[in-house]
Order: C-alpha cells, then sequence, then structure tokens
C-alpha cells in the first residue's frame, strides 16, 4: 500500500493482491518510520454505509491512519475496469481517494 498525504488530500493505493485480501474481508496496512515516530496505515473493509471514514488516531509514539470503507465499495472498486481513478470522495474538507495499482499496460 502507499499513502499519500497532500494538502486536504489523502490518496491509498493498492495492489490486487491487497484488493483481493480486503474482498476477503481482511484489513491491509503499512507502518512507516518517521524519526522516532511509527505511522501505521489501515484500511477496513467493515464500514457500514456507502462512504469512506478516514480517522486519525495520535499515541505517544505511533499515529494511525485509519480508512473505513465498507465491503460494497470494495466490490466496486474491484469491479471498475483498470482505472487511474479509483473510488474518490469527500469527507468533510477532506478528498478521500482509494485506487488499485495496476500494471501501464493495463490502461486504456
Amino acid at each position: 500500500m502507499n499513502v499519500r498525504i497532500e494538502g486536504q488530500s489523502l490518496r491509498f493505493k493498492i495492489t490486487e493482491e491487497e484488493l483481493n485480501a480486503l474482498l476477503d474481508g481482511h484489513s491491509v496496512h503499512v507502518k512507516v518510520e518517521l524519526l522516532d515516530k511509527i505511522l501505521v496505515a489501515t484500511i477496513n473493509p467493515a464500514g457500514r454505509g456507502e462512504n469512506m471514514e478516514p480517522k486519525l488516531v495520535l499515541d505517544d509514539n505511533e499515529a494511525y491512519l485509519n480508512l473505513l470503507i465498507s465491503p460494497s465499495q470494495v466490490q466496486a472498486l474491484s469491479d471498475m475496469s483498470p482505472s487511474r481513478e479509483g473510488i474518490r470522495q469527500k469527507a468533510g474538507d477532506i478528498s478521500v481517494t482509494l485506487q488499485v495499482d495496476m500494471p501501464e499496460a493495463c490502461y486504456a
């Protein structure tokens, strides 16, 4: 998983293997060490409703960036033909995008 934080936008880019894990109901995560802190970004496919919900939880030595997404949204992402667009939504003032990283040859 690759997470980009830029201004008021979050972009989560996952692999096909991570998409399959989400389809099976499993969370995927990545852990990044920043100086003396750790950032853990997680996508959890146990959301309800139709909106992706980003949450930030801060601890003494760790920060957790959690994206809650519904199984139906994971399925919709899977059903899309290879596309650079992915699923994009607003969550308050934040723009959230979830994309599947596909080989260049897959894009039309």
